[in-house]
C-alpha cells in the first residue's frame, strides 16, 4: 500500500465466532489483521464486508492453513508489521520469528495465541496482541485492537469488547 497513514483493526482468536459488536468497532478501518485461530473462512468472509483482511493461521486452523501463512510480513507505507499467531515458546522466541525479526527488522509484531492482550514495546519494536475475540463465557475477557500507522510509526490500542458478546 503506498499511502503513509492507516487504521488497523486487529483480531486474534475468533475460534469461528464473529459478532456485531466486534464488526461495529472495525467498520471504520483501511484493513483488518487476523492473527490466527480464525476456526472457520466465514469469519474472514465478514470481516471483509468492512475492509480488506490479512490473515495468518493459528495451532487450531489446520483446515486453513492451504490458504494462509502461519506468519506474514505486511508493508503498510513506510510501516513495517510481522503478523503471526504465535512467536514464543515459554519465554524464547521462535527461531523462524526471530530470523523475521532481523531480516525483516518490524516495527510491529502482531500475533494471537495467548488470548490475552499485550501492548508493548521490546528493543524499539511493538509487541501487539489484541487479545481474545472468539465466544464469550468461561470468564474470557474479549478484546480487539486498533493500529495507527503514521509513517513508519505505529501506535496501539487494545479494545475491550462485551463478555456476553453481541
Amino acid at each position: 500500500m503506498s499511502r503513509d497513514d492507516f487504521v488497523v483493526g486487529v483480531v486474534a482468536d475468533t475460534h469461528g465466532y464473529l459478532d456485531s459488536e466486534t464488526l461495529g468497532c472495525l467498520s471504520d478501518v483501511d484493513l483488518i489483521l487476523h492473527a490466527g485461530d480464525i476456526g472457520h473462512g466465514r469469519v474472514l468472509d465478514s470481516l471483509r464486508a468492512a475492509a480488506p483482511v490479512i490473515a495468518v493461521t493459528g495451532n487450531g486452523d489446520e483446515a486453513l492453513r492451504h490458504l494462509y501463512p502461519v506468519d506474514q510480513r505486511v508493508e503498510l507505507g513506510e510501516a513495517r508489521l510481522l503478523l503471526c499467531h504465535w512467536y514464543d515458546n515459554f519465554g524464547m522466541l521462535h527461531p523462524r520469528i526471530e530470523r523475521e525479526l532481523r531480516s525483516f527488522e518490524p516495527h510491529a509484531l502482531v500475533f494471537g495465541h495467548t488470548h490475552s492482550a499485550l501492548c508493548e514495546c521490546r528493543n524499539g519494536v511493538l509487541h501487539f496482541n489484541p487479545g481474545y475475540a472468539g465466544p464469550p463465557g468461561q470468564g474470557r475477557k474479549r478484546s480487539l485492537g486498533r493500529l495507527w500507522v503514521d509513517g513508519p510509526r505505529v501506535r496501539a490500542e487494545i479494545l475491550p469488547l462485551s463478555s456476553a458478546g453481541a
